[in-house]
């Protein structure tokens, strides 16, 4: 909590001793602060879910961004987030206001086609995965393929660039202890993976992508994917795929497949319908679960969104309400 403090309080010391000269706002993008090559902004989300047995009421998060460029090819990047600001479950309070670092790195660009970020960061693989920012992403749940295939953040080295104007790619390593560990899906200090992207056309981006990494203590998983995202005005069409072979400590393998469909459609100006399909099978668990999604998004502006999505899973007391009101500012 100390940490969250210092640091929201060294933003608006820093915003407060700058005349509106050095200064400038614009909702959503944050305040720059021209002097320094300093940007300082943040989001937040409010979440409600509901099923059968389960009622959840959460300010999920309050996050604090700040980033900048104070040389030609270097930039920095910063996000402090506070979690679970208020949680509500079953009309008991949860709330555990947990401060993490959510991304802490540095980019230095030798030239468009290679760059070199040190630090913790996004696993750049996927669709779904790099959007962490909820206002911008379609719908309040999550599809499988971003929870049981790969950590969501890696502390270690990453290179990317664009080799041509319609090829991208990333490459990701790590053989160490991460930051803020405890705030990961899957808790790895080794690992090793990457993604090329391809452009066809003006509408349509395709991808593959692999790695691997160790499961601290249980043992690792090899994964392979696709991807591919068309755009069109007022529409879009996604879908990923991964497979992952586990080997446990044990002895014992496993594995695991998932795939999402997924369309938007705007149905009125600013509004969105969404439709999702989504498969996820792991054999050394015996687990499978089918889920049919389909939501709403309004976004009034670019910088706020309301969502509200029903689930439909193949257990139906699973059937799952969810609600979020998610804004940057």
């Amino acid at each position: 909590m100390l940490v969250w403090l210092f640091f929201s309080l060294l933003a608006l010391f820093s915003l407060s001793s700058f005349s509106h000269e050095h200064t400038e706002y614009r909702p959503g993008r944050g305040f720059r602060i021209h002097s320094l090559k300093m940007t300082v902004g943040g989001y937040s989300t409010f979440l409600y879910k509901s099923r059968r047995d389960y009622e959840e009421y959460k300010l999920e998060e309050i996050s604090l961004l700040l980033y900048g460029d104070p040389l030609s090819r270097v930039r920095y990047f910063l996000e402090l987030e506070l979690h679970d600001v208020y949680r509500e479950v079953n009309g008991r309070d949860r709330t555990t206001r947990l401060v993490d670092i959510e991304r802490l790195y540095v980019d230095y660009e030798f030239s468009e086609a290679l760059k070199l970020r040190v630090g913790r960061f996004i696993t750049p693989l996927g669709i779904w995965n790099p959007i962490h920012i909820d206002v911008l992403k379609w719908t309040v749940s999550d599809p499988a393929v971003v929870a049981f295939f790969f950590p969501n953040f890696v502390t270690g080295v990453q290179l990317f660039g664009n080799p041509t104007l319609e090829t991208d790619y990333a490459l990701f390593f790590q053989n160490n202890r991460g930051i803020s560990e405890r705030y990961n899906n899957l808790l790895s200090r080794r690992s090793a993976g990457g993604e090329i992207r391809r452009e066809i056309g003006d509408n349509l981006k395709v991808a593959i992508n692999g790695g691997w990494f160790d499961l601290e203590g249980h043992g690792e998983i090899s994964f392979a994917g696709a991807n591919a995202l068309f755009t069109a005005p007022g529409t879009e069409i996604s879908g990923e795929m991964m497979y992952a072979l586990e080997r446990r400590d044990t002895g014992e393998e496993g594995r695991r497949f998932s795939y999402y469909l997924q369309g938007v459609r705007r149905i009125l100006p600013r509004n969105y319908a969404i439709l999702r399909y989504c498969y996820y099978r792991e054999t050394a668990e015996d687990r499978r679960n089918r889920a049919l999604t389909l939501g709403w998004n309004f976004r009034p502006y670019y910088f706020l969104s309301l969502k509200a999505e029903y689930q439909f899973r193949e257990r139906g007391r699973l059937n799952t309400f969810f609600a979020s009101v998610s804004g940057m500012f």
